[in-house]
């Protein structure tokens, strides 16, 4: 019996291709009633579906990325959420198969998030499917094993079999590393209805086959082999072709015919298995120093992956540090958070009861209540002094860290400037501590503010994680990225990560510092304006010193900056400097959603003899409706724009506190045009 050597790559290649079809083909009608005993599936589902499956094939990004979300945008408006799940998977798989294991595990992350979100719980056996196709694809075969078993625990096999099927399927992967029979046993688990669909048996035969082979049984074999080129012969429409190479090898060299077997090898697109396989052939041939050549081909490939392999463990290590980190800080803050409001509970109970019963004392004591009152409407004033001097303290210990994000998104927005290999971890280093500085510091300036005038629900709570410390955790976790790549990194692939960091850490310092004034100055407390400046250096200087954001909606759009006054230079206006905010407020939205041309700020005299200040961008106008709604705090005109939502807001605070008006000028329509009044 000829025995072919089954490694990390070939297993992973033959179960990942075979769990990509499990997840993702579409039956036919009459295959879909009998393997799954379900309602058949409309036909636009059946097209979307059959378009993800020939993008996998294919292997291009780019196409596969797109109908995936098609998909996936359909069945969540069918609101199929089983499907949903199970299609992204397919993303998952797809890119432990391109070996693009950090994309990999972010998409876990927010399929866990996801599910939570939803509060779809039952559901979660996809996040543990994920982690296992994940260990399984970085060759580390016994933690798949454990998430698989944790996936089986909670599936219903009557109920969902394909779940069934893929984590049987899978399972039996990981076990065939170091126990095929083990692995062979739980091939026989797998769903029966599942394999009355001959693409789903051809599959799991062909798997069969090279198991059978590395347990040295040709009786097996041989038994597999039949059934599955029965399929092949009989049935090619409905053949699974994924392993058919494996196969063949094994076949070929059962009868000796070695030039055959080589030349299916040469038909393997995975140089790795490929390789395998050639040096099992060439020592049967006897032609050892050809093995040999191959043998040391696959040790360079090997080390390869093991590099790769143990500089995402340690990405994983540091992840789960910071996240137990930032779990135990949480923590303490919630319970210090529960302790105030219980305290506060007492205070207010105690207090309304000590009302009810003044109330019913004589008339001579309604001045002494009056009194009391006073004194409650001064400690309330008093409590929001407070407030706004530990969030100016806050902003205090914020602003250096603000500033080096800002500074390194500026600098490395400029594809220009290069840094060395050995530069790096220094620079890097620097971005991330300003990043975990501010992590730290911003549940208290979101507690502050929610105890403040206007307060903070939920939501908008909720759209603060989102839109700031969802990226910044992005920007750490990339950061850690660069960090522990020890100028190991591609250029091109250090590139995209740089960008990336560019890009967070703009978002973030800009969002950071316009929540911090935003809680300070919520209230519409008066701002004095004590400055004594002219209109046009100000408005000139706030337009010199502003940079364009690292990463609009356009990637190749080009933007110009231009200034335009009606207003004399010797005009000299009384201000105060959080003007340049507002205005800096007005940019960065103008800047965030122009599609390209110019963005123009304008100087021009009213008729009232105050002067105004324009800012407009080329762009998507906004509707009429949305006028005012987008001045509100944390509103958001699209449901897939994920930003803060509180730029417009600010400025509009700003404004009025310093006795300004600020409105979307509606009558401009090559853009959107927001001007300040009442200067």
């Amino acid at each position: 019996m000829t025995r072919i050597r089954i490694d990390s790559i070939s297993l992973k290649r033959i179960v990942l291709s075979m769990a990509l079809l499990a997840v993702s083909v579409t039956l036919t009608a009459k295959q879909k009633s009998s393997a799954m005993g379900k309602e058949m599936p409309s036909e636009q589902e059946q097209v979307l579906a059959q378009r993800v499956y020939e993008t996998q094939i294919s292997g291009k990004d780019s196409d596969f990325y797109e109908a995936h979300k098609k998909f996936m945008e359909y069945l969540e408006n069918q609101k199929e959420w089983e499907k949903y799940y199970r299609t992204w998977m397919t993303r998952i798989i797809y890119e432990v198969n391109n070996r693009r294991f950090h994309r990999a595990f972010i998409e876990i992350d927010h399929l866990t998030d996801d599910i939570k979100q939803r509060h779809l719980e039952q559901y979660l056996y996809f996040s543990n499917m994920g982690m296992g196709f994940f260990y399984n694809g970085r060759n580390q075969p016994e933690m798949g094993e454990k998430y698989f078993r944790r996936a089986l625990q909670n599936i219903d096999v009557e109920k969902q079999p394909v779940a069934a099927f893929n984590s049987y399927l899978s399972l039996a992967q990981s076990l065939s590393f170091k126990r095929p029979a083990e692995a062979m046993a739980c091939l026989d688990s797998l769903p029966q209805q599942m394999l009355q669909n001959p693409m789903y048996e051809s599959g799991v035969l062909g798997y069969r086959c090279i198991i059978a082979n590395k347990l040295d049984d040709q009786k097996a074999f041989n038994k597999y082999f039949a059934k599955y080129d029965s399929i092949r012969q009989h049935l090619p429409d409905q053949f699974n072709a994924a392993n058919l190479q494996q196969v063949m090898v094994c076949r070929c060299l059962m009868q000796k015919d070695y030039q055959r077997a080589l030349a299916w090898c040469d038909s393997i697109n995975v140089p790795l298995t490929a390789t395998e396989l050639r040096i099992d052939v060439y020592e049967h041939m006897g032609d050892y120093q050809r093995a040999f050549l191959a043998t040391e081909i696959k040790d360079s490939l090997t080390q390869i992956d093991e590099r790769e392999a143990l500089e995402l463990h340690m990405m994983d290590m540091a992840h789960d540090i910071d996240h137990l980190q930032a779990e135990q800080k949480k923590a303490e803050i919630r319970r210090i958070q529960l302790w105030v409001v219980g305290t506060m509970a007492l205070i207010i109970i105690a207090l309304l009861v000590w009302m009810l019963v003044y109330r019913h004392q004589k008339n001579l004591r309604l001045k002494e209540q009056f009194f009391q009152l006073q004194k409650a409407r001064s400690e309330t004033e008093a409590g929001h002094v407070i407030r706004r001097a530990f969030v100016s303290t806050i902003q205090e210990k914020m602003e250096p860290h603000i500033n080096v994000l800002k500074g390194y998104a500026r600098i490395f927005n400029n594809p220009e400037f290069l840094l060395k290999p050995e530069e790096r971890p220094k620079r890097y280093n620097d971005i991330l501590i300003a990043a975990k500085s501010i992590e730290a510091l911003i549940d208290p300036v979101l507690d502050s503010y929610a105890h403040g005038a206007t307060g903070l629900s939920e939501e908008e709570k909720q759209i603060c994680i989102d839109s700031l410390l969802s990226p910044l955790h992005t920007l750490i976790n990339t950061t850690e990225v660069i960090i522990d790549g020890h100028g190991q990194i591609p250029h091109e692939e250090y590139m995209q990560l740089r960008g990336e960091v560019s890009k967070k850490a703009y978002h973030v310092s800009v969002s950071t510092r316009q929540l911090l004034l935003f809680s300070l100055h919520s209230d519409d407390i008066p701002i004095p304006k004590q400055d004594r400046i002219g209109l046009n250096e100000m408005a000139r200087s706030v337009l010199n010193s502003y940079d364009l954001q690292p990463s609009a909606i356009d990637k190749n759009r080009k933007i110009a900056i231009a200034f335009k006054t009606e207003v004399a230079d010797d005009v000299i206006v009384s201000t105060n400097s959080l003007i340049q905010e507002l205005l800096n407020c007005l940019l960065d939205n103008a800047d965030k959603y122009a599609t390209g041309g110019t963005i123009q700020m304008s100087c021009h005299a009213d008729a009232d003899g105050t002067y105004a200040i324009s800012v407009s961008n080329e762009g998507p106008t906004i509707a009429a409706a949305d006028a005012e709604r987008i001045f509100e705090p944390f509103v958001r005109l699209s449901a897939e724009e994920h930003s803060l939502g509180i730029g417009l807001s600010l400025a509009r605070c700003l404004a009025i506190s310093m006795g300004y008006q600020i409105s979307l000028d509606q009558g401009y329509t090559e853009g959107a045009r927001f001007v300040v009044k009442g200067i």
